[in-house]
């Protein structure tokens, strides 16, 4: 390159060199989010080619636990392949995608994260470019968030919500204070379930006779209390969070 090339070509020259870089990063890549994108969007601005290397399956359950991924390999690699800033998507087994860098052999290695150049698997092979997470975005903030989001309670009625009565049900009067509590959970879009026993012991654990005599009268009191609620069961649901004398104590659950 002579010293008499004019700046414009200069420019051009510089332009041509980054965009036939490649550029690889990798990670689980589980739940997409804008973090992610925003990771690939930076990617793609140091190259022309982006290779996102994505963990296996079962590589996921080795790092993040037996509940994790929530998609499958091919859903995930399907999804990043969607993504107009990446341009080849591979699955590595491996912890750790040392030897897929270095068979791809890569100009720039880009980590999200607070990691150090340092630190960063592959530093060895190729530059490392650190792009901080975008404050609120991560795939355990999404998880956390959907689980606090779609949790599910499930109270027990007489002697949570209202007085025991021996039987009596018709007597049952309602826990205002406690009824309130359980009202803001509904509001702030938690999942409300009541269930109860009620006749069961009576009719010899026939459900079908238990709600014919029982199942419409707990239902009209609960409309009657107040009561904000998704289900009503005769028996016990499935749930996330319990409140009855087989889960957590009311008195500890509404001290609280």
């Amino acid at each position: 390159m002579g010293k008499s090339m004019r700046l414009d070509h200069v420019k051009r020259y510089v332009s041509w060199q980054i965009k036939m870089k490649t550029i690889f990063t990798n990670g689980c890549f589980d739940i997409l989010h804008r973090g992610h994108f925003e990771l690939l969007k930076y990617c793609k601005s140091l190259g022309s080619t982006v290779v996102v290397g994505i963990n296996s399956d079962e590589s996921v359950k080795i790092l993040k636990g037996e509940t994790r991924p929530h998609f499958s390999q091919e859903d995930r690699k399907f999804a990043l392949e969607t993504c107009k800033f990446v341009d080849n998507v591979i699955i590595f087994n491996e912890e750790t995608p040392y030897n897929l860098i270095k068979k791809i052999q890569p100009d720039i290695i880009v980590k999200g994260g607070d990691y150090k150049p340092e630190d960063v698997i592959g530093n060895d092979l190729a530059q490392v470019k650190i792009f901080n997470f975008v404050d609120g975005y991560s795939t355990s903030s999404v998880l956390e968030k959907k689980n606090n989001d779609f949790q599910k309670y499930v109270f027990d009625i007489d002697g949570t919500i209202c007085t025991l009565t021996n039987g009596d049900y018709e007597k049952a009067q309602p826990l205002l204070e406690r009824i309130a509590i359980n009202n803001k959970l509904y509001d702030e879009g938690k999942q409300i379930i009541y269930h109860t026993a009620r006749g069961m012991g009576r009719f010899k654990n026939n459900r079908t006779l238990a709600e014919d005599k029982f199942w419409s009268l707990t239902h009209k009191q609960l409309e009657s209390w107040g009561v904000k609620f998704h289900g009503l069961w005769l028996g016990k649901p499935a749930g996330d969070i319990y409140i009855d004398d087989k889960g957590k104590k009311d008195e500890n659950f509404y001290r609280n």
